[in-house]
Parts: structure tokens; sequence; C-alpha cells
């Protein structure tokens, strides 16, 4: 208790220096929070840009086809994590992460500069959806990318505490994009200052950049000389598939809680809309408080015990928690049920970037983490809303969303029993070493 209480005070600058490298944390961090930024800005703004880039269409398939706009990711991240996870090895993390920044940046800051439908027609849309491929692109390196640049920095203990703090960069992000919607919606603003938004990201991202720049490469770096993608890619095939279902269970609680209720619950309760968005900001700030308490759990029992703590309860929980819904609900058994969902996935998120970067050594490290964490993310994570409104649909079960969170709580699951049994290979001890000096293992 007393550890939980200094983390949550403010401490000596000195103090605060050693535990966190404030620097180093900063630079790796700011463009995770930018990514979630962007991506809970344009879905929080969808409702009102909608009808600018389709005024043709009737309100309804105007908003359905923004919303299009956000999936489309998948066309291209996968081939940002490749790409940027082959510069960080090739020839640094700093190189991949200021590339990947400044991309981010000019996609980003495009958005808010795009002309409308009524004034160029057709081309309105089609412009956004290549702003939006473009920023997935150059922003498929920053989630994995910064990890890794800030945990190589981190000592081997501290790890898991330091991987809960980048991960709260990711509700960090959305709470900024939700507090700055919701202002300028308030003042009346939002009709054009649904620009300055876009531009606002754009200058945190050249803000993040010359930080970047500024920034010395990690000094025990040591570039690989020569990478083969594939090669490497298959050689490491079985932590490849861990990290890909980890990454996506991990996706998958966080869509459950916050993307898949917001539409949900008011649709088999009698909970309004504007209930749920309440409980939203609510949840989302005790998001922020819960990573902190199981990085430092994990720190205390152990990465995996925690993770699996997280993966066994969403998997032995799941058709409960969503069998209580129904007409009858109240809010508070509503919100019960949302905690449980935030509770067990924070868990097995926390310590995940620390757990994922033991898998893999140093010399191929950023491009099998990108490229598995983008596997996850897209092909298990991003897809949760649209299936589960698809199970309820064919079934009319108010727990059918725990069929779709059972398989992926398994995957889960079995991702720590590939990771455990890499332990017992003769090499590990070997690939442990290249994970704490940071050398490379041939």
């Amino acid at each position: 208790m007393r550890e939980i209480t200094a983390l949550y005070s403010l401490p000596p600058s000195q103090q605060l220096e050693d535990f966190m490298h404030k620097r180093a944390f900063l630079t790796g961090v700011i463009g995770n929070l930018l990514e979630h930024y962007d991506t809970a800005l344009f879905g929080l703004l969808a409702p009102f840009i909608a009808p600018l880039f389709f005024h043709s269409h009737d309100p309804f398939t105007a908003l359905i086809l923004t919303y299009a706009m956000i999936p489309l990711g998948i066309l291209t991240r996968p081939l940002g994590s490749l790409f940027f996870g082959w510069i960080a090895d090739r020839f640094g993390r700093k190189q991949a992460l200021c590339w990947s920044l400044i991309g981010t940046a000019i996609a980003t800051a495009s958005i808010g500069c795009l002309p409308t439908s009524l004034e160029i027609g057709a081309f309105s849309p089609l412009l956004l959806a290549i702003a939006r491929l473009l920023q997935s692109f150059f922003a498929a390196g920053e989630a994995p990318g910064g990890a890794i640049f800030v945990l190589e920095q981190t000592d081997a203990p501290k790890r898991s505490l330091m991987s809960s703090f980048f991960d709260a960069s990711t509700i960090g992000g959305i709470l900024i994009a939700s507090v700055l919607v919701t202002l300028v919606s308030m003042q009346g603003w939002i009709d054009t200052g649904w620009r300055y938004l876009f531009w606002t990201g754009g200058l945190i991202a050249i803000f993040g950049v010359l930080l970047r720049l500024k920034k010395e490469e990690n000094e025990i770096f040591i570039p690989a000389m020569k990478i083969n993608l594939f090669k490497e890619l298959y050689k490491h095939k079985s932590a490849l598939f861990a990290i890909t279902l980890a990454a996506g269970f991990s996706y998958t609680t966080f869509s459950l809680s916050f993307v898949l209720m917001n539409g949900y619950i008011p649709l088999v309760t009698s909970i309004t809309k504007a209930e749920v968005i309440q409980i939203n900001t609510l949840l989302l700030t005790l998001d922020l408080f819960l990573l902190p308490f199981f990085g430092l759990m994990s720190k205390k029992f152990g990465k995996e015990r925690v993770m699996f703590f997280g993966a066994f309860a969403s998997f032995i929980c799941g058709i409960p928690l969503f069998s209580s819904f129904g007409p009858s609900s109240s809010l508070f058994v509503v919100t019960a049920v949302r905690f449980f969902i935030v509770l067990f996935g924070v868990a097995f998120a926390a310590p995940y970037h620390a757990w994922a970067m033991e898998q893999v050594p140093s010399h191929c490290r950023s491009t099998v983490l990108c490229f598995g964490y983008t596997l996850g993310s897209q092909l298990i994570g991003m897809p949760t809303s649209a299936i589960c409104l698809w199970a309820y649909q064919q079934t009319e079960w108010v727990g059918a969303p725990a069929l779709y969170l059972l398989p992926v709580s398994f995957g889960a699951m079995l991702s720590l029993r590939i990771a455990q049994k890499a332990k017992k290979s003769p090499l590990y001890s070997v690939q442990s070493l290249s994970n704490n000096l940071n050398i490379r293992v041939p």
C-alpha cells in the first residue's frame, strides 16, 4: 500500500527522473498517445463530419460510410509495421520513431485541410480515405515501437511497471480527444472547430518529432547488419503467433468495454446513450489508475501470473457477465459488468509490452513485435464490435458477445503457454541474455 501511495504522490524530481527516465519515456510515449488521440477523435467527430464528406447520402448512410474509414487501416497497417519494424532493427529505434511520427503528423493535419464534398464532390471522401490509409501506415510502428524504445532503456525489474505507464498513454490520448470534442461542441464551434482538432494532433506530433530528434539513440542498441524479414518472421513464428494472440485479446477487451458497449447497452437494456457515455468517461479514468496498479502487481507476482489472471477470469466470467444484461438491468449492474471486463483486460494489458519484448531477441525485436501487434489488433481486436453485434442479431441472446470473448481469451492463455514452453528451449537462456543486454543472437 505504501508503494502504491508513493506512486500517486509527487516525489522529488530526482526520484521521478530515476524511476521513469522522464525524457526517454515522453519521447517513446507521445506517438502512442497521438495514435489513439487520432483514432478516438475520428470516431467522436464522425457524426459531425459525415454530412460534410457524404452530403449526397441520407444521414444514416453517411454515418456508416464515415465509420467505414476507421477499419481501412487493415490495408496499410501490416505494411507499415513491417517497414518501420525493419527500420528500427536495421538503423535504430530513434530513426523509425522519428519518420513514423513525421508521417503521422502530415497525415493527421491533412485531414483538417480537406475540402468537403460540396466543394469537390466525390474526390472529398476519396482524399479522406487516402489520408486515413497513410495515417495507419505511419502509425503502425508507434505502439510497439515506442514501448520497445522505452523498455530497452529500463532496468528489467521495472519493466512491468513502465509497461503499464506506457499503456496508460492509450487512455490518455482517448481522454484528451474526448475532452476537446466536448468543449468544442459545447461552445458551438464544431462546424469549423473540427479542423482545428486535427491540426492540434499534427502540432502534438511535431512537438514529438523535435523531442525525438534531441534524444540520443539507445546506448546499448546494436543495429543488425542485415535482416531478412520473412526469414526472421518464420524463425520466430511461435513468438509471432503468441504475440498476435496476446495483442488480439488486449485489443478485444478494450473494444468490448469502450466501443461495443456504447451501442450494445442501449440496445438490450433501458439505459440511455447519455448514461453510457458518462460511464465511459468514469471507466476510462479508472483505467488510468488500474494500469499502474497491475504494473505493480506484475512486479510483485510476475508478469505471466497477472496476465493469466486477466485471460482466465475473462474466459470464466464472460458468459455470466453478459448474461446479466436485460431490459430491467439497473445502471449499477451495467456499470459493474463493464468494470469487471475493464479489470480483466487491464490486468492482461499492463505488463503486455514488457512480456512481449522478452519473447524476441533484440536484432529482430521491432520487426516481430510490430507485425504481431498489428495482426492481433487488426484481425482479432478490430472486428470485435461487428462480430458481437452479428452474434446477437443471429441468436437474440444477450450473452452472445461472450461467444467471441471465449475463444479470444483461450487464445490469450495459449499465448502464455507458448511462451512458457519456449523457456525450456536450450536457446532461451541465450535469448534472455540478449533481451536484457540487447545484444544480437545469431
